[in-house]
């Protein structure tokens, strides 16, 4: 997958109506409601000269950086990591414009994972109570802690990783896809499909973004954990837990929340926060997992099977 192919999985959730209050690719009209309603989620742009698209229609705007930054991303940080990814092509911006047809069956493809989703979500949840999460790391027992209660008031837990352009280090889609098909045979009542479409480290926004998306695909509950979509220590762990618990009235889609799982050192188990009394809880970190695993080592607080497999198949 080349860089550029952002744009095109974003044009395909677009006219898929996966993105809400979204049908193309802003105009600068448009942006600025994004500024003031934190509750619209992530906005959707296209750089000039992306070889995906034909722009002898188009019109032209710039942003900048810093007011963006503060606005979207609530950080003056302009060498953050999701601001950088979405001005890598630079301060100007277009909207009017036309996909080349050469690139039409590839944004059908696209298209036809979102139409998918939907007709498969639609089928379980006529008899089951679907709560989906996103989830971008291989799982730890953390994670682990967080599906068993999840699962403990739900039918069905459906993660949903995202396969689109991440940032280096992130783990690959084929390495995730193989953690997940474990998870998938190791637990009763996990469903596993990927959703097409990017990632922006916007912390609390992306939360929010993240929801909405589940609401157009037909869920009706998404989990929102600790440390939703931030990176680089940017937002608090707890930052999309507060916005989302705030602003659940506002949405169709309904939330349920846990603060992530833990292992707790006197009760030497693997649990979810506020699960017992104690305070002596070490937080699993993914960060650390991901080290681990890519220079083929184990890591203590994740299932040794699924690791031995992943480094087998290391990618």
């Amino acid at each position: 997958m080349d860089d550029q192919e952002e744009y095109l999985i974003a044009y395909a959730n677009l006219k898929s109506n996966l993105i809400v209050n979204q049908k193309n690719f802003l105009n600068p009209f448009q942006l600025k409601k994004f500024f003031y309603n934190i509750n619209r989620g992530f906005p959707i742009c296209l750089p000039d000269k992306i070889k995906y698209f034909d722009y002898t229609s188009a019109r032209y705007f710039k942003i900048d950086k810093k007011i963006f930054g503060k606005k979207i991303f609530q950080t003056s940080n302009t060498d953050y990591i999701g601001i950088k990814k979405f001005f890598r092509y630079g301060d100007r911006f277009a909207f009017n414009v036309n996909l080349k047809k050469r690139y039409l069956n590839k944004f059908r493809q696209y298209q036809s994972n979102i139409f998918y989703l939907r007709k498969k979500i639609g089928k379980l949840s006529k008899n089951k109570k679907i709560c989906a999460m996103q989830i971008r790391n291989v799982p730890h027992f953390g994670h682990e802690a967080v599906f068993r209660h999840i699962l403990s008031q739900f039918d069905c837990l459906y993660l949903n990783p995202i396969y689109g352009i991440k940032k280096k280090n992130d783990f690959s889609n084929k390495f995730i896809s193989k953690a997940l098909n474990f998870v998938k045979k190791k637990f009763n009542n996990i469903e596993f499909d990927p959703i097409w479409t990017n990632f922006h480290y916007a912390g609390p926004r992306e939360a929010i973004h993240h929801l909405l998306m589940r609401q157009q695909l037909g869920f009706k509950f998404f989990y929102v954990g600790r440390d939703h979509a931030g990176a680089e220590n940017l937002y608090s762990d707890e930052a999309a837990i507060k916005l989302v618990k705030k602003n659940s009235s506002k949405f169709k889609i309904k939330s349920f929340i846990s603060k992530g799982g833990f292992y707790c050192l006197k009760c030497k188990k693997y649990m979810i926060k506020g699960e017992c009394e104690h305070k002596n809880l070490k937080n699993i970190s993914g960060t650390e997992f991901r080290k681990f695993i890519f220079k083929k080592k184990i890591y203590k607080h994740a299932d040794i099977k699924m690791q031995k497999i992943l480094i087998k198949n290391s990618l």
